[in-house]
């Protein structure tokens, strides 16, 4: 009587079972997210041994940006990032005043622009307490602009 080892029962080179196809995604997407996973990690805990570029200061000045009027009115103005970005308010309820560090190499401006069944606003500015300038928009779709150029920071050395 024979009986089987094994010898005998077991193939010589042995295949794993093809993956499913799904598994297979999923697989390779447990891969991915576990790479991405890693350089987090290693971006949030390595020393890196650069220290972060430090923000430059830019100097500004204090606006108040004022519009008399009623109703509203869709206002623009320079903003107080340091890279002068516009800041937009299409409905504005009028009368409306806000005040913002401007920076100095910009020009402060404030635009009006009447709705179409705008009346009349008036807007002005002010730079550090000081009037500047006012302008008048009237009727359907009136606009007006308020604008002045800020004063520059003295040149080191520079007699004033």
């Amino acid at each position: 009587m024979h009986t089987a080892t094994n010898a005998e029962t077991q193939p010589e080179n042995p295949q794993p079972p093809p993956v499913p196809p799904r598994h297979r995604r999923t697989l390779t997407a447990a891969l991915a997210a576990t790479a991405a996973a890693g350089l987090l990690a290693y971006g949030l805990t390595r020393d890196g041994g650069d220290p972060p570029p430090a923000e430059r200061h830019v100097p500004t000045a204090p606006i108040t940006y004022t519009v008399e009027g009623s109703g509203t009115a869709h206002l623009t103005y320079l903003g107080s990032s340091p890279k002068g970005t516009a800041t937009v308010l299409p409905d504005a309820e009028l009368p409306w005043t806000t005040t913002v560090d401007v920076p100095l190499k910009k020009d402060a401006t404030l635009t009006v622009v009447l709705p179409a069944d705008g009346t009349h606003a008036t807007c002005a500015l002010a730079v550090d307490g000081r009037h500047r300038q006012r302008a008048t928009a009237t009727g359907p779709h009136g606009r007006a602009t308020c604008t002045t150029a800020l004063d520059r920071p003295a040149e080191p050395g520079s007699q004033g």
